[in-house]
């Protein structure tokens, strides 16, 4: 034996029995020689040698054959019953080859000669060594069958999952008590048969553990989440996984199947995702019911606002009645605004509003919204102030819903300020903001119905919403379309007829060189007189546009189909095309597919969502335009397509 491995060694105790004290002196000399610090006890008597045994912590028992009243058999008699795994050398001068071999046969571990005690270190090394290997061999096994026990013990107590293990075909080696309690079946009627009873009939329970066994061979894990079959026939849809194990060596040793019920949260989830989709082809059904109805609703007020606009320009009427066309015109420009209220926060809400975003001069737009309310002014005699001291009044907005945005909140704080009133438009640039606040003198807003008023439907209290009417609408589109843009709106009062103030935050455009968009000439006479093709299916609307149109010098025929539309494009000669698109014979989509590579084809439509526009622009459509279109808006459309061109031959 090495010193090092003498130095990592405790040392060995050795238990003798022999009555010669030579001969047991020499033992001892050929053990200190090999394992100094040996300790060694020498016994003489059979008594002595069991209660030693009983005491323990010996190493090897050493033992000559021949003793007096007594033999080494009787020892090793002795050993096999109180310490079966204690290694006993003989060391004896007389032991023969049969009795040697008959004592191994009982359970000796060796013998030596007294002869050849230089035998004896390398025949106690290796017995030594043996008996290391079967402690450490049993130790490892005790630790084996604990890590099995508490394994099992682990496993039995994941009660919400069954874990259950199959051989490579398939058969169930395995179950634990969550097993049991998922499906039912007791480990004694199941275990050794094939897994195939877990699956559902109608999945062909042979074909489909193959598959799932084939898959985790090829991927190492299979997924298994699907319907299974429990005990009594009832159906769980399984959570879970299909793992492939091998052995130490690679080879394939089964498969591990871990399975949690999810039956209730699979069915809640799709009990949610049919409630989801009822409420989208609801959400869907709304919208075509919305569009439809806005279209309804504003071909009749199409008629409406162009006859108004040729009495307002002809008619001769008593002075009496002088203020009737205006007020229908007001109130027919308040119905069509209502129903865009409606359209704009459904679209909103839905997230599919569409912005077409430009360098835009806010100043600009405050101007043209003040435009718009002038005649309110001019009723309600409200002095409007205007400061307009931003640095820089550029933003990057969709010009279009920005005005939105500005004339909803300007109209809101004209209908909540009394006759007399005033109100003060205020801007101003900060840190790279662009800042506009509306501030009234009107009923003011009660504190604790600030946080609703962007609410759609919502107005400050019922009083408010008996006295001023409205649908609670403008200022909920307003918030929507600021958020959309990366903006703000808030809201201030200090209470009831206190008056109050609206202000926007809008990111500044970067810096570049303004590009203020040139105003539109509107010319009231022409020096040729263009020609336009009208599609119209409502008379009423026809005839009025019609007269509208001439007044501002175009000539116009009138078809009622599409298929009249695309016979007269044919046969003469149009400058432009002013197409409906709900037409009796079909869409006047097909109108513009077939005539925009030609002419200018606009659409002048009850339809009037982003989607209705994209749809027409995409078909070819030079402009989009909804009902109830005011005759200026339509001549100023007509008329800046037309500027410069030439008409066809």
């Amino acid at each position: 034996m090495s010193e090092a491995a003498q130095g990592q060694r405790a040392p060995l105790r050795a238990l003798l029995v022999e009555d010669s004290r030579l001969d047991a002196e020499l033992v001892r000399v050929q053990l200190e020689r090999h394992w100094p610090g040996v300790q060694l006890d020498v016994l003489r008597d059979e008594a002595a040698f069991i209660a030693a045994l009983r005491a323990g912590g010996w190493d090897v028992v050493l033992s000559d054959f021949e003793l007096p009243g007594f033999t080494g058999a009787d020892l090793l008699a002795h050993r096999n019953v109180v310490a079966p795994k204690l290694p006993f050398i003989f060391v004896s001068g007389v032991i023969g080859e049969d009795n040697a071999a008959e004592l191994l046969k009982k359970g000796a571990t060796d013998y030596v000669s007294k002869s050849r005690l230089a035998r004896l270190a390398p025949v106690l090394e290796r017995a030594l060594r043996e008996a290391d290997e079967r402690r450490a061999r049993v130790r490892a096994e005790r630790q084996l069958r604990q890590a099995d026990r508490t394994l099992a013990r682990v496993l039995d107590a994941l009660r919400d999952y069954a874990v259950i293990l199959l051989d490579d075909e398939g058969c169930i080696q395995f179950w634990n008590r969550g097993a049991r309690m998922i499906f039912g079946y007791d480990a004694a009627e199941i275990l050794g048969t094939s897994a195939q009873r877990l699956f559902a009939p109608e999945d062909g329970p042979a074909e489909a553990l193959a598959a799932e066994m084939r898959a985790a061979r090829e991927h190492g894990r299979a997924s298994d989440n699907r319907w299974l079959a429990t005990r009594s026939g009832e159906r769980l849809w399984a959570e879970g996984v299909l793992t492939a194990l091998e052995d130490d060596e690679g080879r394939p040793n089964g498969f591990c199947k871990l399975v949690h019920d999810g039956t209730r949260r699979h069915l809640a989830g799709e009990a949610l995702r049919a409630a989801k989709e009822e409420a989208d082809r609801a959400n869907q059904a709304k919208d075509r019911f919305l569009a439809v109805l806005s279209h309804e609703l504003r071909t009749p007020l199409a008629p409406i606002t162009t006859a108004v606009h040729v009495l307002e320009k002809s008619a001769r009427i008593d002075e009496r009645h002088r203020d009737l066309l205006p007020m229908i015109r007001r109130n027919v420009a308040l119905e069509a605004r209502l129903i865009d209220d409606l359209l704009d926060l459904t679209a909103i809400n839905a997230g599919k509003v569409s912005l077409h975003k430009e360098r835009v001069d806010m100043h600009q737009l405050v101007q043209a919204v003040v435009g718009m309310v002038a005649d309110t002014l001019g009723e309600k005699r409200i002095e409007l102030e205007l400061s307009l001291q931003a640095r820089d009044p550029f933003v990057e907005a969709d010009q279009a819903r920005m005005q939105q945005v500005l004339w909803n909140i300007v109209r809101n704080a004209l209908k909540f300020t009394p006759v007399g009133g005033r109100v003060l438009l205020h801007s101003e640039s900060r840190e790279g903001e662009f800042h506009l606040a509306c501030a009234d003198s009107g009923i003011g807003i009660a504190s604790d119905a600030l946080a609703r008023i962007f609410s759609p439907f919502e107005q400050a209290d019922a009083d408010v919403a008996r006295s001023f009417g409205g649908l609670g609408l403008g200022l909920a589109i307003a918030q929507g379309l600021m958020v959309q843009h990366g903006g703000r709106i808030r809201a201030s009062s200090d209470g009831r007829g206190r008056g109050a103030t609206f202000a926007i935050t809008l990111p500044s455009a970067a810096s570049g060189s303004e590009q203020p968009a040139a105003a539109a000439t509107l010319e009231t006479a022409q020096s040729e007189r263009k020609r336009v093709l009208l599609v119209e299916d409502n008379q009423d609307a026809a005839t009025v546009l019609a007269l509208c149109l001439e007044e501002y010098g175009y000539v116009v025929e009138h078809v009622s189909t599409c298929a009249e539309a695309l016979r007269a494009a044919s046969d003469g000669s149009f400058d432009a095309v002013l197409t409906d698109l709900g037409l009796p014979d079909g869409s006047g989509i097909d109108v513009g597919r077939a005539l925009s590579g030609r002419l200018p084809v606009v659409a002048l439509s009850g339809y009037g969502r982003d989607h209705d526009r994209e749809r027409s622009s995409q078909a070819g459509f030079a402009a989009h335009l909804v009902k109830p279109a005011d005759p200026a808006q339509v001549h100023a459309c007509l008329s800046g397509l037309l500027s410069g061109q030439a008409s066809p031959a």
